[in-house]
This record gives C-alpha cells, sequence and structure tokens, in this order.
C-alpha cells in the first residue's frame, strides 16, 4: 500500500479571513466591557435582551 505525503500551507479566501477578524475584534471588544465595574444605577438598568443579528455568528 503507497501512502503520499501531502505538504504544504493552508491559506483561507480574503473575505472569510476578513469575517475572522471581525469575530475577534467584536469578541475581544465584549471581553473589555465584561471587565468594566459598574455601578448600582447600571445595574439596575441592566435588562436582558436579543443579541443583535450581526453578532450571531460569535454566539453560535
Amino acid at each position: 500500500m503507497q501512502r503520499k505525503i501531502i505538504s504544504g500551507k493552508i491559506k483561507t479566501p480574503k473575505e472569510q479571513e476578513q469575517k475572522q477578524k471581525q469575530l475577534h475584534k467584536q469578541l475581544g471588544e465584549f471581553v473589555e466591557w465584561m471587565k468594566q465595574d459598574k455601578n448600582a444605577s447600571e445595574i439596575l438598568k441592566d435588562q436582558r435582551k436579543s443579541v443583535p443579528i450581526n453578532q450571531l455568528p460569535m454566539v453560535f
């Protein structure tokens, strides 16, 4: 039985690379926002809300 060794680099398409960068940027901004301390009035204002459509890929 012969085996072929395939070597090289995998390159992602430019459009997919751009989406990946955007997701990483959004995730970084979200983490920074989560680190902030909130005062009592901000905590009371917090309500659950649905995720914006443009952030759905980050959730799933």
